[in-house]
């Protein structure tokens, strides 16, 4: 028993159709066949049965095969479609080719029916199972696609002349611009110039060695906020070992950078006056020390009676006269001059390049930042009162030296003070 074939035999001569009919079979099929002559007969077939081919006429009463393709073709089916015919010129054959016919054929020799028949039923095999291929590949892009859209990462890819190919809703969001306008587009078509750089950077970062790559770099988003980001990049190939192109992605990190940020900062400054602290001041006079900035000056100042003052109007008030010092000590002295405090009631200040003279200017400034102060500060029950200290070095072997000199020298006038009433003052404040 030969394979089934079912035919769909659109041919108004019966006599032909089975003649047709007699050559399959004796080509090895076990045919099944309809016979329609006409387009509503050949429409009800199409949709009452499966058919293996279809085998027409090219020349009926009232209908063609050019029609009858036609019908095929609307329909969406598959079905291999060959044309047959008693006489017929090489541009009709042509034409019926053109129009989607797997073959054309004469009746006067049908030699070759079948195996155009089974290169008919071959070809449409073929077919089909492009489809298939193509489908399960537009399954896993969708797949793939849906994959990276529910990732926060904005994720990208370019073909190797930097046209985009697709990307991630979170890409879309960063850019405001939907996929489908993105696409085979250039980042410059797309973005402004820096984001546009930043990209075209992580793309030449990609194309300049194996496996993915990375840098940190700084983004304005859409909404216009600016974001650090990780920018990770990779070269990718085609089949056969063609450039495809560069897939890159990019990690937020602000969060993380803000709180670096947030660390240095306070390993580096003092938590209730905001200046620096005695660690950053040790690292600095280590680093002045072998440094080129001589002279050096160095200022010591310590708050008057903080003790009495914390036992008489409580802590508050003495961490109001300890940040009313820091800031007297900021507005002081220069922007590269380093004021710190160093301990529960003393500060300190660098002054790099600054030498005896400068030091006199630096410390009447100090004293007419801290009269200012006091002014300001009218409504504060307490007046802010310093002993202060000074030295200059002239090279790094002498630096320890001017500072404990500098030391000295202030307690000297604290020592002074306190033999006194003690200097901090209450302020009669009518109310």
């Amino acid at each position: 028993m030969g394979r089934l074939l079912r035919v769909l035999m659109v041919e108004d001569a019966p006599d032909d159709a089975q003649l047709i009919v007699i050559r399959l079979e004796q080509g090895g099929f076990d045919v099944q066949f309809q016979r329609v002559d006409s387009a509503q007969a050949m429409c009800d077939a199409l949709e009452g049965s499966p058919w293996d081919i279809i085998i027409c006429d090219y020349v009926m009463p009232g209908f063609s095969g050019l029609q009858a393709l036609k019908i095929l073709k609307e329909k969406g089916t598959d079905t291999p479609f060959l044309m047959i015919s008693g006489k017929v010129g090489e541009e009709a054959a042509a034409e019926a080719i053109r129009c989607g016919a797997d073959g054309f054929l004469l009746k006067g020799n049908l030699t070759g029916l079948v195996p155009a028949v089974q290169r008919g039923l071959a070809d449409a095999a073929l077919r089909e199972q492009n489809r298939r291929h193509e489908q399960e590949l537009k399954d896993k892009l969708s797949f793939i696609q849906i994959l990276i859209d529910t990732l926060p990462t904005p994720i990208f890819y370019n073909d190797p002349n930097g046209l985009y190919l697709g990307c991630n809703k979170a890409f879309e969001e960063q850019i405001g611009m939907k996929r489908g306008e993105s696409i085979n587009k250039s980042i410059y078509d797309i973005l402004p110039p820096d984001l546009a750089a930043l990209y075209t950077r992580g793309e030449e970062v990609a194309e300049s060695g194996s496996g993915p790559r990375s840098f940190e770099g700084t983004i304005t988003c859409a909404d216009g906020e600016e974001r650090d980001v990780i920018f990770y990049s990779a070269s990718f190939s085609n089949s056969g070992s063609t450039d495809g192109g560069v897939v890159g992605a990019l990690l937020d990190i602000s969060e993380r950078k803000r709180a670096e940020t947030k660390l240095r900062y306070l390993s580096t400054h003092d938590m209730l006056t905001g200046i620096y602290n005695r660690a950053y001041f040790d690292e600095e006079l280590e680093r002045l020390k072998k440094g080129r900035k001589f002279p050096v000056s160095i200022v010591m100042a310590d708050v008057d009676c903080l003790k009495e003052a914390n036992d008489r109007y409580g802590h508050a008030a003495g961490d109001e006269l300890l940040k009313q010092a820091a800031e007297v000590l900021k507005s002081a002295f220069r922007r590269e001059d380093v004021a710190a405090r160093i301990g529960g009631d003393e500060f300190a200040a660098l002054l790099p390049n600054t030498d005896e003279a400068a030091l006199v200017e630096a410390m009447e400034r100090l004293q007419q930042q801290l009269l200012l102060s006091n002014k300001e500060h009218h409504g504060f029950p307490l007046t802010l009162s310093l002993s202060t200290g000074a030295a200059t070095a002239l090279n790094g072997e002498e630096l320890s030296a001017a500072w404990r000199v500098a030391d000295q020298r202030m307690y000297r006038e604290k020592k002074g003070r306190s033999a006194g009433t003690p200097h901090f003052r209450q302020r009669h404040i009518s109310v």
